[in-house]
């Protein structure tokens, strides 16, 4: 119960994200994604504390990453910058959150239990869709920063951008992972 009600509350965190990207409040969605990082790694550890685990818990735990760290950084990228370019924006967006639930759909499908990857060895395969949103969501930090509010970012680099790292999730590369 506990792992999944705090699945639950990251759940919840990306789902404001959502709201406050849909009313151009960049920072209050940064920061619901930010804690919906933070109750994400908390599931897990809770889960391997108690030493609990379900089939409910995992597919919970990947749908709640999907909205957390796939829908809603589009989302907000679409929202932010990426609107005015309007095809290839929107591409950039819908694959960078296609590459999002291809990646856990893969790991969901590929674990035998409910175990986490990185307890599988010292690297993930591919790049982890909380790390991924992270890195996507660079160019809106970097736009929230007194240094950089006068100046605005190029579109066609945040595409680019967000293809490149929609692409490093789906790939077989070796990714370190810190746990």
């Amino acid at each position: 119960l506990i792992p999944n009600l705090l699945t639950t509350i990251a759940l919840c965190s990306g789902l404001a994200s959502l709201h406050f990207s849909t009313k151009g409040q960049w920072n209050h969605a940064l920061a619901c994604i930010t804690v919906a990082a933070i109750f994400d790694t908390l599931d897990g550890r809770a889960a391997r504390l108690l030493r609990v685990s379900s089939k409910f818990g995992a597919v919970l735990d990947s749908l709640s990453d999907f909205l957390c760290f796939g829908v809603a950084p589009a989302l907000m990228l679409h929202q932010w910058l990426l609107e005015e370019k309007e095809f290839w924006g929107l591409a950039a967006c819908m694959t960078y959150a296609l590459c999002a639930a291809l990646r856990l759909a893969r790991f969901t499908a590929a674990a035998p239990a409910p175990v986490e990857e990185a307890a599988l060895g010292r690297f993930f395969t591919g790049m982890p869709s909380p790390a991924a949103a992270g890195a996507v969501l660079i160019p809106v930090m970097l736009a929230q920063t007194q240094a950089m509010q006068q100046y605005r970012l190029p579109e066609w680099g945040v595409i680019v951008y967000t293809f490149f790292v929609g692409w490093l999730m789906v790939s077989r590369r070796p990714m370190f992972s810190f746990k």
